[in-house]
């Protein structure tokens, strides 16, 4: 089949080996474009402490850490690379001139997920065989208030202009694209309420996974015996800002026979969360601490869980680890913010959402005493109504919308 074109998409963070949420979304809307006859060609501008060598594509462009233009309006800040990396990305004494030379002479559509690269697509379309190419803005968050809050929480002094300056970019963003694709309902809202009229709601989903036998019975022995919750989650500050206070302070609500079992990069920032409290050596006493695992042990992990637990504070978007456990079948418990953009499942028998640290310590106590729930079987109706959150069933309207915009243009 012939190529239908070919797609140029710019972000902060490379595709081969995706780990943390956003990297994943991404990975999977390549593959939405790929699968629909799209060539796909992933350029990142990546903080170069972030990733090694083997991680990254050989289109991607590190942002070196001693660069001038990390530093925001003269001013040495965490958490602001991602809004640092569209100056360096699209400046003639930063990326751009190595941009050029490596991506295609041809690009017919130039998707910018999140903001932080917009101004690399606007420097693009200033060069005659670019200016006609198609933008597509990927929003994964409303930008400006995550930031806020991720500031506000690290106790960063004087950040005003950093998060006004976010609010601008992806203001800019979403009025400039052809077309704005955001992830969750409320998301769309607020982009509407910006005056844009071509916004598309895209839903986080999940990759299905299936453990095979000998890792099950690998971890077995490995894991509790009595039942036992997981938190899988990346280094994301909502992921474990406040994790203490969702808890009350005290992991209690686990008796001794059981254990919350952590995985991923969040790991180590849980412990540290929980070694900081009064009741630390009760807390640490009831963690089980994995850190990142292969897909296969993860997979085998999740699949010996007796449920999922969710304890997201703040933040934008929607979460792709709510997708997972939503997905299993498994008891879920979570908090509101939890829930983002998969609001139609809270109601599910096995779901269980905790307002405050009351009714979630009560979820969790009740949910280990439950017996294990019932697997998911195949063309059920509890199987069926799941298939929504894949990622093949999420993302496939891209392609069609992106092509439709194309013929659209060339209509006289």
């Amino acid at each position: 089949m012939p190529s239908k074109g070919t797609v140029l998409i710019l972000s902060t963070y490379p595709l081969v080996e995706p780990r943390h949420g956003g990297e994943v979304r991404l990975l999977n809307i390549k593959r939405a474009y790929e699968t629909s006859g799209w060539d796909v060609v992933p350029l990142a501008v990546y903080p170069d402490e972030a990733y090694s060598k083997p991680r990254t594509g050989r289109h991607d462009i590190p942002f070196p850490q001693n660069n001038p233009y990390r530093l925001f309006n003269g001013r040495k800040l965490p958490f602001v690379t991602d809004l640092a990396s569209g100056g360096f990305a699209s400046s003639e004494d930063g990326a751009l001139p190595r941009v050029l030379a490596t991506i295609p002479g041809r690009i017919d559509v130039i998707h910018v997920e999140q903001p932080w690269l917009w101004p690399l697509a606007k420097a693009l379309r200033e060069h005659s065989q670019y200016s006609s190419s198609l933008l597509v803005y990927g929003s994964q968050n409303i930008e400006a208030p995550l930031k806020r809050g991720i500031l506000t929480d690290s106790r960063v002094a004087d950040f005003e202009d950093v998060t006004e300056a976010v609010d601008r970019l992806e203001r800019q963003a979403a009025h400039e694209a052809d077309l704005t694709v955001a992830v969750t309902q409320e998301e769309v809202d607020v982009l509407t309420s910006w005056g844009l009229t071509n916004v598309k709601l895209l839903p986080n989903g999940i990759e299905p996974w299936q453990a095979d036998d000998e890792a099950i019975e690998n971890w077995r022995p490995r894991l509790p015996a009595h039942p036992w919750l997981l938190y899988v989650a990346s280094a994301h500050p909502p992921n474990f800002t406040g994790f203490a206070q969702i808890f009350g302070g005290s992991l209690g609500c686990f008796s001794p026979t059981s254990k919350l079992v952590v995985a991923g990069s969040v790991t180590e920032h849980i412990y540290r969360a929980m070694d900081d409290t009064k009741w630390s050596a009760l807390n640490l006493s009831r963690l089980q601490l994995l850190f990142s695992l292969p897909d296969q042990d993860l997979a085998a992990v999740k699949s010996l869980s007796h449920g999922f637990i969710l304890p997201i504070p703040f933040g934008g978007g929607s979460n792709i680890k709510t997708a997972e456990a939503l997905y299993s079948g498994k008891y879920v418990i979570g908090t509101p913010s939890a829930f983002r953009g998969f609001e139609s499942f809270i109601d599910l028998p096995e779901v269980f959402v905790g307002g405050n640290a009351s009714e979630f310590q009560h979820a969790v106590r009740h949910v280990l005493a439950c017996p294990p729930s019932l697997p998911l079987q195949a063309g059920s109706q509890r199987s069926e109504c799941r298939q929504a959150l894949r990622w093949d069933a999420c993302l496939a309207p891209l392609p069609a919308m992106v092509e439709k915009l194309m013929r659209e243009r060339f209509v006289p």
